[in-house]
């Protein structure tokens, strides 16, 4: 008889009518226990109980199923760390972060890219050279597996800025996926300022089918926030692209709400724009909130209104509460973060529009710690590429912690290059560490009212 044990992962939340909601970080499995189901995961947990097994038993195998009871001999570090180094080193696919231009039709306060590299390479005006393109080109046709997948996410500066050579580099993925019978995925990290009816058809035949953009409050918060760089605003021309966009679009939108302490306290008027505007009628568009802070000397200016991550914690359940109970679609789940993230992995890459490899968005257009640089016959690493494939998420700091799952170790680059900086600890920690509890109630609720999107 195999004996269990409870998980280390686990988390229980008692509701208000006398159940509770059970979940699993390692699994990210949500379950609801009635008091009879909660004393007999104790008495299983404990060693009483049926044996594992016994099939019938519904109860025991769906525990077992979302993780919250193992076997007792089973070490879930261990488990994590094989699942953590196969995702991050196995030969899974490949992946690029392209920058086609640092240009950007924007100028917003809390940017972190420097004023200086929106205009480099300075001879090509800020935007990838024809040679850049053509090595991106012979990397990938070295780089993609057959049968696997190869996916690409557009960034900048504003990338819809240099749609032709999105255009350029996307028909080429397309076609070297076809011939390798491999899946081809793309997203876009825009503004919205360009999304135009024509623009979003070139999108779609471009096989994107992921954009994120940022609005940051009602057009007098928005506007003040992210304004053109001519001085205009642009919240008008975004929400009305978003308005436009069909309700059975190809393409899913993730509209990223930016926080900090100067638009905390208007997300109520924001989110009541957002459904007047019919956007929750809209099955193709959900929301989150992201958390503003200073990655590095760039943005420094805005670090005093900076919330610290507690604070944002609290501000994320009260905002996420009132947007369900207005029919908003959230994007926001707790999820396995096994790999943590691409920068840290060998098989994915940010390329700039000179050609120089970044490991990390964060970095782009700094030349001191580049990781590498694309020619013709492949990237020419440096000695700073060691630095994030040695990174190790499982520290002594977090091994204990009950969602590491869900975090592996936070933010890589804030480790190697800030764990030692003012602000550091604010930002390392998930926000998940502290409203986790609390959030499940107000998850447990969209799923109810079917408001919960899955993104890519």
């Amino acid at each position: 008889m195999e004996k269990l044990k409870a998980s280390r992962y686990n988390h229980f939340v008692d509701m208000e009518d006398g159940t509770k909601l059970a979940f699993n970080a390692l699994s990210c499995g949500l379950a609801e226990m009635d008091k009879d189901s909660y004393e007999r995961y104790k008495d299983l947990a404990d060693g009483n109980g049926h044996s594992t097994e016994d099939e019938t038993d519904d109860l025991l195998q769906n525990l077992k199923k979302g993780g919250f009871l193992i076997p007792e001999d089973l070490d879930e570090l261990d488990v994590l760390r094989a699942a953590h180094y196969q995702a991050r080193f196995g030969n899974n696919g490949f992946g690029l972060t392209i920058v086609p231009t640092l240009n950007c039709n924007f100028a917003c306060d809390y940017c972190y890219e420097s004023k200086e590299i929106h205009s480099l390479p300075p001879d090509k005006g800020g935007f990838m050279s024809d040679e850049v393109c053509d090595n991106i080109v012979k990397l990938c046709e070295k780089r993609i597996p057959e049968n696997s997948a190869f996916s690409v996410t557009w960034y900048g500066g504003e990338p819809m800025l240099a749609k032709s050579i999105i255009d350029r580099l996307s028909r080429e993925f397309i076609r070297i996926c076809e011939s390798k019978k491999s899946v081809y995925h793309a997203g876009m990290i825009t503004n919205g300022y360009l999304l135009t009816k024509e623009n979003i058809q070139f999108l779609i035949e471009s096989k994107v089918t992921f954009l994120q953009v940022t609005v940051d409050g009602p057009r007098e918060v928005h506007d003040k926030r992210r304004p053109l760089k001519s001085g205009g605003g642009t919240y008008d021309r975004i929400m009305g692209n978003l308005e436009k966009m069909a309700i059975k679009s190809l393409i899913s939108v993730s509209i990223r709400i930016n926080i900090d302490n100067r638009n905390s306290n208007c997300f109520k008027s924001l989110l009541s724009n957002l459904k007047a505007a019919g956007l929750d009628k809209k099955n193709n568009i959900s929301f989150y909130f992201g958390h503003v802070v200073q990655y590095n000397k760039s943005c420094q200016d805005i670090s005093a209104h900076c919330l610290l991550t507690e604070q944002y914690s609290k501000f994320v359940i009260k905002a996420n509460k009132y947007a369900i109970n207005n029919g908003l679609k959230l994007s926001t789940l707790p999820r396995i973060m096994i790999s943590s993230c691409g920068a840290i992995a060998p098989n994915s890459l940010v390329i700039e529009p000179s050609g120089r490899i970044q490991n990390c968005w964060n970095t782009i257009g700094n030349e001191n710690i580049k990781t590498g640089q694309l020619t013709p016959k492949g990237i020419n690493v440096t000695d700073k590429y060691v630095k994030w494939l040695g990174w190790n998420p499982f520290n002594n700091k977090c091994t204990d912690c009950t969602i590491l799952p869900m975090c592996m170790g936070g933010c890589p680059y804030i480790s190697i290059y800030r764990e030692n900086q003012d602000n550091a600890e604010n930002i390392i920690c998930s926000s998940w560490k502290y409203n986790l509890r609390p959030m499940l109630g107000v998850i447990k609720s969209a799923k109810e009212k079917d408001l919960i999107i899955k993104q890519n």
